[in-house]
């Protein structure tokens, strides 16, 4: 694979985490659990409540 090849591959790879990132916050922010977004990225909960420690859900709640 060229150098080029790398780095958009790379890029790509980046531009959809950050995607997904987003689509996580978005679910946390309506109030989906942690444990729901398991099931469907399938990312680990204890990850989510890591990685996104600071989102606050509904209500003002913190991640469960």
């Amino acid at each position: 694979m060229s150098e080029e090849k790398r780095r958009r591959k790379k890029d790509e790879l980046a531009e959809l985490q950050s995607i997904k990132n987003l689509l996580i916050i978005s679910l946390l922010k309506k109030g989906a659990t942690s444990k729901e977004i398991d099931m469907a990225t399938g990312m680990g909960a204890g990850n989510i409540r890591a990685k996104f420690a600071g989102v606050k859900g509904r209500k003002g709640q913190e991640l469960e």
